[in-house]
């Protein structure tokens, strides 16, 4: 409602908030995504062994669900664990739209990541940290299982092309 198309934003950020407001969030962002991603490969093997000590007789048909679950699950641990970043992200992202949002109730501004944090905990106390989480665990729970399911099935897809037997079938 505010801009009516995205050149016309672009142009209007840059020129009334110059080149740092493209920037907005990119400090938690990245200090977000390298945890993020480790936790969600560090759960997902752990997952995977506690499966194969669960389920030792390992079928292979249910290799696939098996693969959807544990990325799924680790999904959703991973975006618990990080996903106060995610939040003072979002936060700091939407500053410089107080005029579009004040309709919405309270508008906060904020100085950066510390302030923001500060902010958030003396407003809102530590559920402020977590607000909107069951969306984003659903999020990532679907985006994680796939991501591992297709990871898997193309790496299984990948080594049975380069196995040996496969060479041999090939040429007979």
């Amino acid at each position: 409602q505010i801009y009516p198309n995205l050149r016309h934003a672009v142009v209007t950020m840059y020129q009334t908030e110059g080149p740092r407001t493209f920037y907005r969030g990119l400090t938690p962002t990245l200090v977000a995504i390298f945890p993020y991603a480790g936790l969600q490969f560090f759960f997902y093997n752990i997952l995977q062994q506690f499966s194969k000590w669960v389920m030792p007789a390992e079928a292979k048909n249910g290799a696939n669900v098996k693969n959807l679950v544990c990325g799924s699950c680790a999904g959703v641990i991973s975006k618990s664990l990080t996903y106060p970043l995610d939040v003072v992200k979002k936060r700091l992202q939407v500053g410089g739209f107080e005029h579009a949002r004040a309709a919405f109730g309270q508008v906060r501004t904020y100085g950066g990541l510390l302030d923001c944090m500060r902010q958030i905990m003396r407003e809102e106390g530590p559920g402020g940290f977590f607000k909107g989480l069951s969306p984003s665990l659903l999020k990532a729970a679907f985006s994680t299982g796939l991501i591992f399911f297709w990871y898997e099935l193309f790496c299984g897809l990948l080594c049975a092309m380069k196995s040996p037997e496969s060479t041999k079938r090939k040429e007979g």
